[in-house]
């Protein structure tokens, strides 16, 4: 069974970005393509006075889809259909359209603003996550013009003849063993490698008044007990090119810094919440802000685990 990947398109910049990013996903993952046009059904309220506005509104969610034909063309090798489509809250059309297709991934841009009255997809990436039942990929500002050479036609990353990198922020909740999961999955559909990279804040900071060597060997105890788990659960995945990484530093600032290397990157959600939700953490908001690639925010799974 093809697998389905909806992409939140509003005709803006980000939406491009968007856009580029979900059609070079569907190619790597060899999955159709959804591209949905959000808008609110009703954004006034009731009345004959308010019917010409919601009447512009429903023509601005058109006009955006015209352009998304225009810009997949014939789609390179993928299967695309194009949606405009009304609903209470635009992040909840996306999040009914991803649950009724089952599909793999949404979509969308980094940023997400509108007027209050022409708002289409306009919801922040925020809100897409919030609530969403399956990963979410957030292409970053520039996505699209930094790979308009290979969009139509090409894969995610790979450049140069270099497989693709698919990384994974890893740590010993179950949340980041669904992260893992996902990550894992999606390497093996693309035939890239996979980097799981989990990091420990050895800052002195963190501890109360040591020696110096106590200071190192805390750092070392808390190093080698991170290493173990990393090499737990990298030794239970198969059929994989597997590099794994123990980082010093704070975990979002040391991941930034490693999505400089990586085609994306796919992050845990936070630990609470409904499961096969996405509910944001401190450390995955950052990465879908500022990392250099595409993030990836995978919902909990399905109520197994440390912290069902």
């Amino acid at each position: 069974m093809t697998s389905t990947i909806i992409v939140g398109y509003d005709g803006r910049d980000h939406a491009t970005d968007a856009l580029a990013l979900g059609q070079l996903l569907a190619r790597t993952t060899s999955s159709r393509l959804a591209v949905v046009c959000a808008y609110p059904e009703d954004p006034l309220g009731h009345g004959g006075a308010v019917a010409d506005i919601g009447s512009a509104v429903r023509h601005d969610a058109e006009a955006a889809i015209a352009r998304a034909r225009a810009l997949v063309g014939d789609g390179g090798g993928v299967e695309v259909e194009f949606h405009a489509l009304a609903g209470s809250k635009p992040s909840q059309v996306l999040h009914d359209v991803a649950e009724e297709r089952e599909a793999i991934a949404i979509v969308v841009g980094a940023t997400h603003h509108g007027a209050a009255v022409r708002l289409l997809t306009g919801s922040t990436p925020e809100r897409v996550l919030d609530g969403s039942p399956c990963p979410v990929a957030v292409a970053p500002v520039g996505f699209a013009a930094k790979n308009a050479d290979h969009t139509t036609s090409g894969v995610l990353g790979g450049a140069g003849g270099s497989s693709l990198q698919v990384a994974v922020a890893f740590d010993e909740s179950p949340e980041a063993g669904q992260a893992l999961a996902a990550a894992a999955d999606f390497a093996r559909r693309a035939g890239g490698r996979l980097r799981v990279v989990t990091a420990v804040n050895s800052a002195v900071g963190m501890y109360p008044p040591l020696d110096p060597t106590a200071y190192a060997e805390i750092a070392d105890i808390a190093r080698r007990t991170a290493t173990e788990r990393l090499d737990e659960a990298v030794a239970r995945l198969e059929g994989l090119t597997v590099d794994a990484a123990v980082l010093d530093g704070d975990p979002a600032g040391v991941l930034l810094d490693d999505s400089e290397h990586d085609d994306i990157l796919f992050s845990g959600s936070s630990g609470k919440g409904a499961f096969r939700r996405v509910l944001l953490g401190s450390v995955s908001t950052t990465l879908l802000r500022e990392a250099a690639c595409p993030v990836v925010i995978v919902p909990r799974g399905n109520g197994e685990g440390g912290s069902a």
